[in-house]
């Protein structure tokens, strides 16, 4: 039970969840490692939101050629309120010892606009590491990832580079990337603010909370990688719409939920959680290596032999004498 308890130990587990693999990809990849237990959380989440407008609404005339983008980042400890915001959210699926020690936090956004439509691309990557999700019980490590499926259901504001951002409703995400055109960010917030889609969470993999257990295993002896998969089919479109002075306006966000995870090590899944154990004897990478080694042996000694000359074998004198 030790030698095994030593071989989880060694084992880096990476799982690796992807979000929307098109142009509105949401990525969330989470590193394992049963020897510090401590997992490395790393989530992009992109959105591409669009508003349409009438040409000659007052809309079109305050954004039409408008081109702005914005790149901050910051770090927060556990003393930070922004980190404990985030903890709080994971905790919803999982149990009360998961707590997050660090995170760092990268947000961007691209919007352009011309006399019909304003596009807004936003980003925001998260790393965090988390603590609690291992536990050892009788020699056996399991790791807990009901957080997997986390969303952020509310504004989560955070100090970036001295700027308070709200890094995650769609909403804000509008109104930020058109901040400073005059009226532009209280229409749009007059408009569309009663919505739900204004209040929409763009930091969600909720999509991912089915259990592990139903999800397809394959284990890889050669990479020594257990490979769990699930895609979700389709695309999911959210709008809303509203009317002003006459004119109509709409406004929508894109997302395709597909998602895979691949681990490190040997590990099986009992619901929301990963056990790890050590490799069974008959798809252990040195079986495999001795197997394929002997295969190789063996042929090479089959292609000896065949190329070799059988005893009593004469060879043909090339310029015999001529006969007398």
């Amino acid at each position: 039970m030790r030698s095994g308890r030593v071989a989880v130990a060694a084992v880096l587990a990476t799982l690796v969840l992807s979000l929307a693999p098109g142009a509105y990809a949401s990525t969330l990849t989470v590193q394992l490692d049963p020897s510090t237990q401590v997992a490395k959380l790393t989530s992009a989440s992109t959105t591409h939101l669009t508003l349409d407008y009438p040409a000659n609404s007052t809309l079109s005339s305050l954004l039409e050629g408008y081109n702005s983008s914005s790149s901050l980042s910051g770090s927060f400890n556990s003393t930070s309120q922004g980190l404990r915001d985030f903890r709080g959210q994971l905790r919803d699926g999982a149990g009360e010892n998961v707590s997050v020690t660090n995170m760092t936090v990268a947000y961007s956004y691209t919007a352009r606009a011309n006399s019909t439509a304003l596009s807004v691309e936003k980003q925001t990557d998260i790393t965090a590491w988390v603590s609690g999700a291992f536990k050892v019980s009788n020699g056996t490590v399991t790791a807990d990832l009901g957080w997997r499926s986390f969303y952020v259901s509310g504004a989560l504001n955070l100090d970036l580079e001295g700027h308070q951002v709200d890094v995650n409703l769609a909403g804000s995400a509008i109104t930020q990337s058109v901040l400073g055109r005059g009226a532009g960010p209280d229409m749009l917030a007059g408009m569309f603010a009663g919505g739900g889609l204004w209040t929409r969470p763009t930091l969600n993999f909720s999509s991912l909370n089915s259990p592990l257990s139903t999800w397809a295993r394959s284990y890889d002896p050669l990479t020594n990688t257990t490979t769990f998969s699930k895609t979700v089919a389709g695309n999911s479109t959210f709008s809303a719409s509203s009317s002003s002075g006459g004119n109509a306006y709409s406004l929508t966000m894109t997302a395709d939920p597909s998602a895979s995870i691949s681990t490190k090590g040997y590990a099986q899944a009992t619901d929301n959680s990963l056990v790890f154990s050590k490799v069974p004897f008959y798809l252990s990478p040195l079986l495999l290596a001795a197997v394929v080694a002997a295969v190789a042996i063996a042929a090479a000694a089959a292609v000896y032999f065949a190329r070799r000359p059988k005893q009593g074998a004469t060879t043909t004198d090339l310029n015999p004498e001529p006969a007398r």
